[in-house]
């Protein structure tokens, strides 16, 4: 167990991580960056709106060495709903400013990518006029952009200029020209993308001329007082592409960049809207997902490189700057799970930073949904005013949470941060209710450190955990407040999305086992299985992969009233491709767009008529039903109203702020 200063200080611990570095007029005094992520605060307003400002404050407060807001439009032909830091007006230049002012005033230094989305641009997503590329590619909403003409170019080299100079006015440390994914630098970039027959076209030189004007225009702008840096993707991962912006394209042209004498770093993600998982990799993917990619970059070009991917501990970012893979790290969702990662590092109290998980649920899949994003184990991001952290009380008070599912953990542990006396009970012999199931299923362990954290804080906090405690409504704990955190139970609730008035669920489904008993081990399964889903997503998906590693199962079937099995849960954390393949390499029969009408033994009946089986063991995933509440506890997380995780701790946050 690791102590509070772990016996060395950061310094000495991470001696290539936390050493400065400089990158032009821009001096780091460490390596860790916050890499720039649309959240969607933008409050419908132009600008820095207070919520964004709020975020990226607490970032470098953390002790971010470099924050960035987020991609900021240069053109009116990129706005959209969601980034509406404008750049082509002055009117973001006030807000903008008192960003920089505040994160100036806490040490920390700001940049701000320059952004053109290109055909990326959807009328679907705010966007007011059509969207421009260099070759009328539709994008994946089939939008047809228009093809920009010499003069149009010419004024978007103009607008890059005028946006660098109001970034610079308003006293910004660095600017970040967007190269990165199919957008529209990275379009022209591309020989797959740019079909072009004119200077802008055809020859690599011809397609890195229009980044290089706009470099030359955003690097006089500057003036020498911001640093200019590019972000390109390593590869945009487009399926079957014979050719592409490949490994070797993007070295070759970040090094005609660098050697021009145009960058001051050059920013490496990757992927394209053809591969949006390359870009923000969900927990299945190899943690430092672009250390070799980095590496290449290293060796053959003269400017820092910085990195991003899947880096998540000081561990790791150490690792990949002292082997030269990067010379500094850029981290986005890492910092939005722990605003302190950086303090935390240093001050060598690793095993206290809240770790991003990669479930991409709540900062991706609420922002592309057109919400505010947030994280599921920080609920607090983004909601930094509303959701300040725990004061000492001036009472401490007796608190009792029961449940230790995600709930109950983070009540308790603000119900402690706050220096109230907390028991926690739960029932089984392990803390983290659902959320543990769904750690030990195939893919899924990047969960449990999360779960691992929570327990070394409420250890840390003095937390009182009493294991295998059940706590019935008629024998509550004798204290001041007590939380109701125990969740819900399998039932058949999503049968009545689509059918109200089967009040008992599918009928002939009574006493059949439901996933969730299968995978605690409560019930037990064999030969030929069918899963009737209706629930969507990982409760199903988990099941069937843990199912398939056994040896006495041979064959799985499922029924789903989906028309692309877990699309409604994992399109938008972009797991869906690699699930998909994942499903189809074990042999999973999967029969879409299938309503179970009625089980008849081994066999089920569908809403067309279809007779299916025999099976030798049938399992339910119908979702999961809250039970009753008792008088006088706080409700939070599923047993309120099954929700899932992100529900479940912001339930937790935002509850045990309002009453302790």
């Amino acid at each position: 167990m690791e102590t509070e200063r772990e016996d060395m200080t950061g310094q000495r611990r991470y001696p290539h991580l936390f050493s400065p570095i400089d990158m032009g007029p821009l001096r780091l005094r460490h390596r860790a960056t916050m890499s720039a992520h649309g959240m969607g605060y933008s409050e419908g307003r132009s600008g820095v709106s207070e919520r964004l400002h709020d975020y990226v404050l607490a970032r470098a407060r953390g002790g971010a060495a470099l924050v960035g807001t987020e991609s900021a439009p240069v053109h009116e032909s990129s706005t959209n709903s969601i980034l509406r830091i404008n750049l082509f007006s002055d009117e973001v230049v006030p807000s903008l400013a008192k960003l920089a002012d505040a994160v100036h005033g806490v040490g920390g230094k700001i940049s701000l990518v320059l952004w053109h989305g290109g055909h990326v641009v959807s009328f679907a997503e705010g966007a007011k006029q059509a969207a421009v590329a260099p070759t009328p590619i539709p994008n994946l909403n089939r939008e047809v952009p228009r093809e920009l003409n010499n003069r149009e170019i010419k004024e978007l080299v103009k607008a890059y200029g005028m946006a660098a100079r109001r970034c610079r006015s308003a006293g910004l440390d660095a600017v970040e020209v967007q190269t990165a994914t199919s957008y529209l630098l990275g379009s022209f970039l591309s020989p797959a993308m740019n079909h072009r027959t004119d200077e802008y076209g055809g020859s690599r030189q011809n397609r890195i001329r229009l980044v290089q004007e706009i470099l030359s225009e955003v690097r006089e702008a500057a003036g020498g007082e911001m640093a200019v840096g590019v972000r390109t993707s390593s590869s945009h991962h487009i399926p079957g592409a014979p050719v592409d912006y490949d490994l070797d394209e993007s070295v070759a042209a970040m090094k005609a960049l660098a050697d021009d004498g145009l960058v001051d770093w050059v920013s490496v993600l990757s992927g394209s809207r053809w591969a949006p998982a390359e870009t923000i990799p969900p927990m299945s993917w190899k943690r430092m997902q672009l250390s070799e990619e980095g590496r290449r970059f290293k060796q053959e070009l003269s400017v820092p490189v910085i990195i991003a991917g899947r880096i998540r501990t000081p561990e790791e970012a150490e690792e990949l700057i002292r082997d030269g893979c990067a010379d500094v790290v850029a981290m986005a969702r890492t910092w939005i799970a722990e605003p302190e990662w950086a303090n935390k590092a240093e001050a060598g109290r690793r095993s206290s930073i809240r770790p991003c998980m990669s479930c991409n649920q709540a900062c991706a899949a609420l922002v592309y949904a057109g919400h505010p994003g947030t994280c599921v184990l920080n609920p607090t991001a983004g909601r930094e005013r509303e959701l300040p952290p725990p004061t000492p009380a001036t009472k401490s008070r007796s608190i009792a949470v029961v449940g230790a599912g995600p709930a109950g953990l983070e009540a308790a542990r603000v119900a402690a941060e706050a220096k109230h006396r907390v028991t926690l009970y739960e029932a089984t012999s392990q803390l983290g209710g659902e959320m543990r199931i769904a750690a030990e299923a195939p893919y899924r362990q990047e969960m449990q450190p999360a779960l691992d954290w929570w327990e070394s804080e409420l250890k840390r906090l003095g937390v009182e955990i009493k294991l295998e405690t059940f706590v019935s409504e008629d024998s509550l704990p004798q204290a001041d407040t007590v939380f109701w955190a125990v969740g819900a139970s399998p039932g058949h609730t999503q049968v009545w999305r689509l059918r109200p008035w089967l009040r008992e669920g599918i009928p002939g489904s009574n006493g059949l086992p439901h996933g969730r008993e299968i995978l605690t081990g409560e019930r037990s399964v064999s030969g030929r299985i069918l899963v009737i889903d209706e629930e969507g997503g990982w409760p199903a998906i988990s099941l069937v992969e843990t199912l398939a590693a056994q040896r006495d199962i041979k064959k799985i079937s499922v029924t789903t009233t989906e028309e692309k099995w877990g699309a409604a849960a994992l399109a938008m954390t972009r797991e869906l491709p690699d699930v998909s393949m994942r499903i189809a390499a074990l042999g999973v029969e999967i029969r879409h767009a299938t309503t179970v009408a009625e089980i008849d033994g081994k066999m089920v009946v569908t809403t067309a008529g279809e007779k299916i089986g025999p099976f030798d063991d049938i399992i339910l995933s119908l979702g999961q039903i809250a039970g009753s509440i008792p008088d006088g506890v706080t409700a939070i997380g599923d047993c309120l109203a099954p929700r899932g995780i992100w529900a479940a701790t912001a339930d937790a946050a935002r509850s045990a702020r309002q009453i302790l």
